[in-house]
């Protein structure tokens, strides 16, 4: 965490590179996400410790992996509405902002450890 800390500090913005575009689709945006563990382990959690154990009706089942999509949905779509409302005032502040994330991530690396 302390490494992952000095690089957030160090990192610096980076220019818009034209052959990045053609790369970046929305198209890979969401195939991305069907391959995110974030959402993955949350299912999975979500399933196996509150679902499963109580509910066994197909019916139900298939109710609760609606409901965890829209909420994975909703989630992901507020990370991207928040990136976007932001990227000007991070981009505005980006040193500050850096070291900030720097030293809190230090600290939470400090904290866990004692």
């Amino acid at each position: 965490m302390v490494y992952l800390a000095i690089q957030i500090m160090r990192s610096t913005l980076k220019e818009k590179d034209p052959e990045d575009e053609g790369r970046n689709s929305f198209f890979s945006g969401v195939m991305l996400q069907f391959m995110n563990p974030k959402g993955i382990l949350y299912a999975l959690t979500v399933a196996s410790t509150f679902i499963i154990p109580f509910y066994k009706s197909s019916i139900s089942l298939v109710m609760f992996a609606v409901l965890l999509a829209v909420v994975t949905f909703l989630s992901n779509t507020c990370w991207a509405i928040f990136g976007f409302v932001f990227r000007k005032f991070l981009s505005k502040y980006e040193r500050p902002f850096n070291y900030t994330m720097g030293i809190l991530l230090i600290y939470g690396a400090v904290s866990i450890y004692f």
